[in-house]
């Protein structure tokens, strides 16, 4: 069990926020702990003295006291072997918790923490050293104050220990602690890029506090708490290294569960882990975001697993992940890789997981051979967008893959010829909610911000600028199309070929005022809306979102004839297609459609009654899931019956 105390002094407003981040977390094997600090604002007490949630006490002090004496006073009420302190007016990401019991009981750690992730009047994400140890200790804080550790090293080293501030300042106590913790031989371990501590910035924050001790005397006074555990320093700084060091045995395989929360009498609902890469900016996302949120609507519990690191201008989708299941654990930003194939087999055996569902994850593949061993009931689905890529990986694992699901037919076919057998592909076509993307009028903020005139046609670029969309190719398509045309250029999206495109778009000489390079862009709908034509011109593709999406808004296509595009585009009547490579037809296209206002106009309503017929999101997510139930025992495949 985990104890988390959180201490409130004339924080009051915030304590209903900061329990509540506890209660969402994923690991609910805890409890509360609300220590009211004798606060001098009487308002603040009442609302502490009232408050009230499940597996939550109320401590109240009597007497105004400091951070380390109220969380030490709270502390000795608890229960729990782990304790972790959270100030009142911050909070907590929701899987925190189990990321730092996984590493305390399954690797020996005695400490972990995590990055820091400001909001309030500052933003920002702060990373932080991953194995701290007494060496760093001494010289600056490098584990947080929300860092869960064993309440047996609390104990040992006789808990927190404020100054006079009057006398001192503010010094942070937290710091005495861990730097106590390490002398008598802790292990650290921070989640050193995952934020898992949402930081409050306000202007009562005690970090902006004026009289906050500098650092050397804050140094100075660190030492000086710990002074009898510190001698010989150089000493104590070689034992704390052997510790952090410290390698434990394997742990027994396959890994023990963790508890997760105490027993439920809850029917157990059909779960799968979706195993990711990662989560950038782009169609698949957009996909799978769709689809998981049908799944939890329709009674599934999804848990979501990411491996991959990624630059901050591929973009970041979590969120709309996240708006579905809290479930979602990053694994890449900060958990050890050493342990990730241990910790599938925790989320699996905690969680009972039914199906393994991968999207291109090289973890997942790499570790499908342990896991079917241990976890015999455990199904598998790989999805495959194209015929690159992942697939060397899914032909490599094909014996351990119950179910391949493919969207278009060229997948599908290549799969058959590959000796894959019918009953083992499942072609699931994508679809689009025409309800939301339906026909809307130029918006004008866009209009404004590129200069365009009622009588200039918009050409669109919208996607992810990687090598498989081949965004350069836009950059010279609009170079060859005759500049006395009244068009202007706009790429929306992100991705690794940021730089070059912009290289590109000088090298090109391209007017400011005709193209325009936006990036990404907060609601895209409008933006989309907007296009009078968009042009994908893929090397390789499968059956991209940002082409439905456009077919739906009444926005003609004109794309590489690769993947299933064929399938979308009715040649003439919704868009047109050119070979991949084919620059200069992409651009003579172009011209005949600024030429042809009149069919333009028309193919924009075929478009939009083509998406309208064949293109209805509910057909695709009825597919994802009577897919997904296909693969599991036949008391299992309505999840609604226990929802």
């Amino acid at each position: 069990m985990i104890s988390v105390i959180v201490v409130s002094f004339n924080y009051g407003r915030y304590v209903a926020a900061a329990v509540d981040s506890v209660l969402a977390q994923t690991y609910g094997n805890l409890e509360i702990i609300v220590v009211e600090g004798g606060s001098t604002d009487l308002e603040s007490r009442k609302i502490v003295a009232a408050f009230e949630r499940p597996r939550t006490r109320t401590l109240m002090q009597e007497e105004p006291n400091r951070a380390g004496a109220n969380r030490n006073f709270g502390i000795s009420r608890a229960r729990g072997r782990y304790v972790c302190c959270l100030d009142a007016d911050d909070t907590l990401a929701p899987t925190y918790l189990e990321k730092a019991v996984f590493l305390l009981e399954r690797h020996g750690y005695d400490v972990v923490s995590s990055a820091m992730q400001m909001v309030g009047e500052e933003t920002g994400m702060l990373p932080i050293l991953e194995r701290p140890d007494l060496a760093v200790l001494v010289e600056g804080n490098h584990v947080l104050t929300s860092a869960v550790f064993r309440r047996a090293y609390w104990l040992a080293s006789g808990g927190f220990k404020d100054v006079d501030r009057a006398i001192w300042g503010h010094v942070h106590e937290d710091w005495a602690f861990w730097t106590r913790l390490a002398a008598l031989g802790a292990r650290f371990y921070n989640l050193h890029h995952d934020p898992m501590l949402r930081y409050k910035v306000h202007h009562g924050s005690l970090s902006r506090s004026v009289d906050v001790a500098p650092m050397w005397r804050q140094r100075q006074l660190v030492r000086q708490m710990n002074e009898d555990v510190l001698q010989p320093l150089d000493e104590s700084v070689a034992y704390s290294r052997k510790r952090a060091n410290l390698r434990r045995g394997t742990p027994p395989f396959p890994p023990t569960a963790l508890e997760l929360a105490p027993a439920s009498s809850e029917p157990h609902r059909p779960t799968v882990l979706l195993a990711l890469p990662y989560m950038v900016m782009g169609g698949a996302e957009r996909l799978l975001a769709i689809v998981v949120g049908h799944l939890v609507q329709t009674g599934w519990r999804v848990v979501i697993v990411t491996s991959l690191t990624t630059a901050a201008h591929q973009g970041d989708t979590s969120h709309w992940f996240e708006a579905h299941t809290a479930e979602t654990f990053h694994l890449a930003n900060g958990m050890p890789n050493a342990v990730w194939e241990e910790f599938l087999h925790h989320l699996v055996r905690s969680r009972r997981v039914d199906l393994l569902w991968i999207v291109g994850s090289a973890l997942a593949y790499d570790s499908l051979r342990s896991l079917r061993a241990a976890h015999p009931a455990l199904r598998v689905v790989d999805l495959l967008f194209n015929t690159v890529g992942h697939t060397a990986n899914n032909r490599r694992r094909r014996f351990l893959i119950d179910l391949n699901l493919v969207e278009n037919a060229e997948v599908g076919d290549w799969l058959l010829d590959q000796g894959e057998t019918a009953e083992r592909v499942c072609m699931v076509k994508s679809g689009v909610d025409t309800e939301r993307f339906a026909p809307l009028p130029r918006c004008q903020t866009l209009s404004d911000r590129i200069g365009a005139g009622p009588d200039e046609l918009i050409i669109g670029f919208s996607g992810r600028w990687s090598a498989e969309k081949n965004p350069l190719a836009f950059v010279e398509i609009a170079r060859l199309v005759d500049h006395g045309l009244p068009l202007r250029f706009v790429m929306t999206g992100t991705g690794p070929m940021r730089e070059a495109l912009q290289a590109a778009i000088v090298k090109a000489g391209l007017p400011a005022q005709r193209f325009h390079l936006l990036g990404e862009v907060e609601e895209i709908v409008p933006v989309l809306a907007s296009f009078d034509l968009l042009v994908l011109p893929s090397t390789f593709d499968g059956r991209p979102m940002v082409v439905l999406e456009a077919l739906a808004l009444g926005v003609p296509v004109l794309a590489s004839r690769v993947g299933a595009l064929p399938e979308l585009i009715v040649e003439g009547q919704t868009g047109w297609l050119c070979a991949a490579g084919d620059d200069v037809a992409f651009a003579r296209r172009i011209e005949a459609a600024a030429r042809d206002r009149a069919g333009l106009q028309a193919m924009r309503r075929r478009a939009r009654e083509f998406a309208q017929t064949q293109l209805e999101v509910k057909a695709m997510l009825d597919a994802y899931e009577n897919g997904l139930r296909s693969v599991l025992p036949r008391e299992q495949c309505d999840p609604r019956a226990t929802a």
